[in-house]
């Protein structure tokens, strides 16, 4: 995968998927399912294939300190997640809060800016130089199918919100342009850093990495929580969820 098609990759999903919501009427029952969905992928991925991803990493270098490190950052990245929900009102779990009459008359600006942080974080790992094994691409694909997964309920969720607050069409799809440039933004950076050599970049690319997991994890796990009421799946969002643990086998 090029840098090219990762990047369209990136933004595609987000601007189809937003469209769609923008000019269709979404029902929450599907919604709640494709979360259950992209929640099964989301944390089946990082069990599977992203955590020994980035232990593996660590044992180019043995140390008990490494190991140790990228299990901190792990939960920091969990922890980081649940602070940047105090702002964004855990849009990231593709959940549409309503909100007072008051609200509407004003964009939620929290959120947007808890939701652009968010998926600029997301975009730092995707791209390793130093990936294991060393003949691997260094664009990890795992990370952006899931992304992509992802992102889709995301998309709807904002734009959902974004109607709610009564904001105008122009505002929407700039809003959401802006969002859908977020991730690719944080992998260009990355990218940029590592290309011009940015000494022991691998380490930090590491730690973003960890973070990054350390997200998914909270948030597959907050939408497999809370796609249910009281805590009782259906058939439909077990078969959606044993659906997505399925993709992620395959892929991993």
């Amino acid at each position: 995968m090029t840098t090219t098609i990762a990047i369209i990759c990136l933004i595609a999903p987000i601007l189809l998927s937003g469209l769609i919501a923008l000019k269709a009427s979404i029902n929450q029952v599907s919604l709640r399912l494709l979360l259950a969905f992209s929640a099964a992928y989301l944390f089946s991925i990082s069990i599977i294939h992203l955590l020994p991803e980035a232990f593996a990493a660590t044992m180019s270098e043995p140390s008990f300190n490494n190991v140790k490190l990228t299990g901190l950052f792990i939960v920091l990245g969990f922890s980081l997640q649940l602070a940047m929900d105090t702002f964004s009102t855990g849009i990231e779990h593709g959940h549409v809060h309503l909100h007072s009459k008051e609200c509407h008359d004003h964009l939620p600006f929290g959120i947007i800016i808890g939701l652009m942080l968010h998926s600029f974080l997301e975009g730092l790992p995707i791209y390793n130089l130093n990936a294991l094994p060393l003949h691997s691409s260094p664009i990890n694909h795992q990370l952006i199918y899931g992304l992509i997964l992802h992102n889709i309920p995301i998309s709807i969720a904002f734009v959902l919100l974004l109607k709610e607050h009564k904001t105008s069409r122009k505002n929407i799809l700039f809003l959401l342009l802006g969002f859908s440039l977020m991730t690719p933004l944080g992998y260009l950076f990355s990218y940029s850093l590592q290309s011009f050599g940015l000494q022991n970049y691998h380490q930090y690319s590491q730690a973003a990495f960890a973070i990054v997991i350390g997200i998914f994890l909270h948030i597959s796990t907050a939408i497999l929580f809370e796609t249910s009421e009281q805590h009782k799946y259906n058939v439909a969002k077990i078969i959606m969820m044993v659906s997505g643990i399925i993709l992620a086998y395959i892929i991993s």
